[in-house]
């Protein structure tokens, strides 16, 4: 059982350290684009080692496909929410092409990196956008079956329309600018009209293009994959810390504090030097507190607890370590 839950609380550790390197990794391509794009650039963003990245990614050619696979992700996720299954083809297209937009918009930093840079990366990152862009194409294509209009087109046709969309796209994140507000919910009626008029005619297509803009999506910001709980904190997250932050968790469930002994023993490190020293460290951190403070007489322990921030924290490595361990079962 001690081995199940160590493979689990490392697992954890590394879903964590991905979900910091893939946030640096972005911001590092938005700013500076692929070509300044390596792996020590990204450490150096995350405040992680090169090992940790290597444990984690082959290359930075694999961590761009992780933003790729990660952004994909939510997309789909995005679209399950609006509820595109079971519609007519046009409606399909309409609202998954909405959610692109919404989500490009509410994130044109990412955006910009999925479009743009990841065009000038090759090996497991072009084999990624091959595999996106191809479902995309199929999910256009699927228009020539709706109308006998539609007879005239072929998949090339699905083909360049996705192109055109994705060109249209990328080319107002672009002129945007780094950091600026990518208003592209907007080009949701032109870029309807160009999808549909090959395959249901001018009229649908005018039709499109004067339709009023469905309602705003909701995106959760701090989605799986984009949120760093560690953000702003300059620390590493080791075995040792997090063993730490849930022992401290389990001895005050009920209340109360924890003295440092009573950590140590339940974390499993029996150096008490080394579990004061942590424990400092984290409390520097805003991550626990000492709820005893200035107020203990002469030798008596402290009493350690959990600050919000630590509470914060402990909720991403459980649900980060519950989702791993499911999909590895």
């Amino acid at each position: 059982m001690r081995a199940r839950s160590g493979a689990r609380q490392a697992r954890s550790i590394l879903g964590l350290q991905r979900t910091r390197l893939l946030g640096a990794a972005v911001g590092l391509l938005a700013d500076e684009g692929y070509e300044r794009f390596s792996a020590g650039g990204v450490c150096g963003r995350a405040g992680v080692s090169r090992r940790t990245f290597y444990e984690v990614f082959e290359n930075r050619e694999d961590c761009l496909a992780g933003i790729l696979t990660d952004t994909e992700a939510r997309v789909e996720q995005l679209m399950a929410s609006v509820g595109v299954d079971g519609l007519p083809w046009s409606e399909q297209v309409r609202m998954g092409l909405w959610s692109i937009l919404c989500f490009a918009e509410s994130d044109p930093a990412l955006a910009r990196v999925c479009l743009v840079e990841s065009q000038r990366a090759g090996g497991v990152v072009q084999r990624k956008r091959q595999q996106i862009v191809d479902r995309l194409i199929a999910a256009v294509d699927g228009g020539r079956s709706r109308d006998a209009h539609a007879s005239l087109a072929s998949k090339l046709t699905a083909e360049a329309l996705v192109g055109a969309t994705s060109s249209v796209i990328a080319a107002r994140l672009m002129s945007s600018g780094q950091g600026g507000k990518a208003a592209v919910s907007g080009l949701l009626g032109e870029l309807m009209g160009m999808i549909v008029l090959p395959y249901l005619g001018p009229v649908a297509a005018r039709r499109e293009i004067k339709r009023a803009l469905p309602p705003g999506l909701l995106l959760d910001t701090t989605e799986s994959g984009s949120a760093d709980p560690l953000a702003g904190l300059a620390m590493r997250l080791t075995y040792r810390t997090v063993r730490v932050i849930q022992a401290l968790a389990e001895l005050t469930a009920n209340g109360g504090g924890a003295s440092n002994r009573q950590i140590g023993k339940q974390a499993g490190i029996s150096d008490a030097g080394q579990t004061s020293r942590l424990l400092w460290r984290l409390a520097q951190h805003d991550l626990l507190e000492n709820v005893a403070k200035g107020n203990l007489p002469r030798g008596e322990a402290n009493q350690w607890c959990l600050t919000a921030t630590g509470r914060q924290l402990l909720r991403s490595i459980t649900a980060q370590a519950d989702a791993r361990w499911e999909n590895a079962a």
